[in-house]
This record gives structure tokens, C-alpha cells and sequence, in this order.
């Protein structure tokens, strides 16, 4: 992961609980999912170009 990645990821999880009823069900258990493996693994958390795509699109509700 880069440091560009990680600080989104950073954000995202900040921002995250402002915008939580905006997400479907389905993009609320895939962001707690990646977000748990974040808070365990930091920039060694492995995501693939998928996930990135989908946090791109969550994103979006979000920032």
C-alpha cells in the first residue's frame, strides 16, 4: 500500500460514520470489513484493484 492509499483509507474511516446511513447494507459490511482489516494490518493491509474500485465508488458518499 502506498502512503497516498493509506492516507485515504485514513480519511475514509474518519469520515465514514458522518455519511453511514448513505451506504446500502451491502457497502456498509464491505467498508467494516476493509476497515478492520486496516486497523490490524496499517499499509501492509493487501487490497486488490476490485476492492480499490468499490472504495472508490463508497467513497464517493463519503468525501
Amino acid at each position: 500500500m502506498t502512503q497516498k492509499e493509506y492516507n485515504w483509507l485514513k480519511r475514509l474511516e474518519s469520515e465514514i460514520d458522518q455519511h453511514w446511513d448513505e451506504l446500502t447494507k451491502w457497502e456498509k459490511g464491505f467498508m467494516e470489513d476493509i476497515i478492520e482489516r486496516f486497523n490490524v494490518y496499517g499499509e501492509k493491509t493487501i487490497i486488490s484493484k476490485g476492492q480499490w474500485d468499490i472504495i472508490t465508488r463508497v467513497s464517493e458518499k463519503l468525501v
